[in-house]
């Protein structure tokens, strides 16, 4: 029966600083001193206290070895070792004494073996938690000052800025080595091409790596961590960053801290060097709208299907691409270069158009003409569709009270200051929390928009299937249905279309459709059908 050691910080840093080394060198003297046999330690480095004692490298390890009954205590320096709130500590004890092993602190008067010490325990455990809640809410309290002040807190500094010696941010006009330009002329450059030009996030991704232009991943040396191991990033600019460079609003002089926070925390709207003039920015937001909308206007063929198939493989839509031949197909976004965790390289299958559209559409009209049976099915969806349209609805309409309700809080709070029941500092604070809350709030409207505009279909306009029925049969008619029509009735009837592909090995891929309507449950078919097209 044995005694080991379990020693744990919580960052690297701290292990770098040798922090764990002191916790390990104090255990060995302790059992020195007391003739302690030890037999082993385990040693997260870099691992946070608030992760579960058997979901640690070691200490899952630890956990395995008291299983075989080998093992009769265990040493921490601090009881917050083990855990940094109660929770984690109680839980990892519990799961020792189940194997018959004791948990002693060498710095605190507890042993789990006596009744006392137990009750010792649990009001440490509280102490443990109590400590690290306390000192979380006193960092945020100073973030929030300093926030407020103006200063950068954490995180990677958007490109096109640095961090002076005060920790402000500035904007960052030195050269990039090997070029004549600086990340702040790179910016400017990003903004010039989609607004005096219009050019896609794509062509501009395309220009930016033409130029051999290096990103911030490459000029800061930064790398990605997964796990424990550190990989390279790719350097290559990609379209989905060029938007989000594009719609940040640090660049117009406006930065929104704690806005990517999950907790429920103030949102702190403060000033920053503005790198372009907030009119070019709301101008690039503008361009991003119209690039968006010209992509469907101006289509030379009409996708019966656009934005309902998606692909099994990599979670991507499937979108509609004609090949000079004159043939369509469904291809799926990730074998686009930027896209999907393939980066191009998509396994899926493409999908003739002709051939999935005709069958889609062609259950869709079967079902129009002979419901059958599915009727009270479609009957139960169109229940369920409208009564999550309604709850959308209903919570639009308390987020916009809430929103109404902001202006009379603040000239609440601006009558408070002038009757000089507050002075400027908590003026500032509260109209601050307010602007914070009102921007939440604005997010969420278009949110709930965007998310009520796809539960918009005929079916919510129709109290019954058998109403709908009707509608959809007077909409066909008699002579060829028009695309316009065509598109509201699948929306209306069909929820999405998941490719799957299989590649033997020996032979073609081939892909499986599975159709999921609205009428009937999903519909599996083969693409060895569209071969003959």
């Amino acid at each position: 029966m044995a005694t080991v050691l379990y020693p744990r910080v919580s960052t690297e840093d701290q292990a770098e600083k040798g922090n764990i080394e002191t916790q390990i060198q104090f255990g060995i003297k302790y059992c020195d001193l007391h003739e302690i046999p030890l037999q082993e330690i385990y040693k997260d480095d870099g691992v946070s206290g608030t992760i579960p004692f058997h979901e640690r490298p070691e200490g899952s390890r630890l956990i395995e070895a008291a299983k075989t009954g080998k093992i009769k205590t265990v040493l921490v320096y601090k009881l917050d070792r083990l855990g940094r709130t109660a929770r984690v500590i109680l839980n990892a004890i519990y799961d020792l004494e189940q194997y018959g092993v004791q948990v002693r602190s060498m710095t605190e008067p507890f042993d789990t073996s006596t009744p006392a010490g137990r009750f010792a325990l649990t009001i440490l455990a509280g102490v443990a938690d109590l400590d690290r809640t306390t000192t979380l809410e006193r960092l945020w309290l100073g973030a929030q000052r300093w926030a407020r002040e103006g200063k950068w807190l954490g995180g990677i500094v958007p490109y096109g800025y640095y961090l002076n010696e005060d920790g402000y941010l500035e904007i960052n006009e030195n050269p990039i080595q090997g070029f004549d330009m600086s990340e702040a002329s790179v910016i400017r450059l990003i903004y010039q091409l989609i607004t005096e030009q219009r050019l896609s996030t794509i062509k501009i991704a395309d220009y930016l790596n033409a130029l051999a232009l290096p990103p911030s991943y490459v000029i800061h040396g930064r790398q990605l961590r997964k796990g424990k191991r550190l990989e390279n990033t790719s350097g290559k600019w990609n379209p989905g960053r060029i938007r989000n460079m594009i719609v940040n609003s640090t660049y117009m002089g406006t930065h929104h801290y704690g806005k990517r926070s999950k907790k429920d925390r103030e949102i702190i709207t403060r000033e920053v060097p503005a790198i372009i003039s907030e009119e070019t920015w709301q101008q690039a937001q503008q361009v991003l709208d119209d690039n968006r909308l010209e992509a469907t206007r101006y289509a030379k063929r009409h996708y019966l299907l656009r934005s309902l198939v998606k692909c099994n493989c990599c979670g991507l839509n499937f979108s509609g691409t004609a090949y000079p031949s004159g043939k369509a197909f469904y291809i799926c976004n990730g074998k686009t270069t930027y896209r999907g965790k393939y980066q191009g390289k998509c396994p899926a299958k493409n999908i003739p158009a002709e051939w999935l559209e005709s069958m889609v559409w062609q259950d869709c009209v079967n079902f129009i003409e002979s419901p059958g049976e599915a009727l009270a099915t479609l009957n139960s969806s169109m229940q369920l569709v409208k009564s999550k349209k309604e709850s959308l609805e209903s919570e639009k309409g308390l987020v916009l009270n809430s929103l109404l309700s902001k202006a009379s809080e603040k000239q609440s709070i601006i009558d408070l200051y002038r009757k000089k029941l507050i002075d400027a500092q908590d003026l500032e604070k509260q109209l601050g929390v307010i602007a914070s809350e009102k921007l939440s709030l604005d997010l969420r409207i278009k949110e709930l928009d965007k998310l009520i505009n796809q539960e918009v279909n005929l079916s919510v306009h129709h109290d019954t299937a058998e109403q709908l029925l009707t509608d959809l049969r007077a909409k066909l008619g008699d002579e060829e249905t028009p695309y316009e029509i065509k598109r509201d009735i699948v929306k209306t009837l069909v929820r999405k279309v998941v490719i799957e592909t299989e590649k033997p090995q020996d032979g073609n891929p081939q892909a499986s459709v599975t159709v999921h309507y609205m009428f009937i449950k999903d519909v599996l078919h083969t693409d060895k059908d569209s071969r003959q097209q």
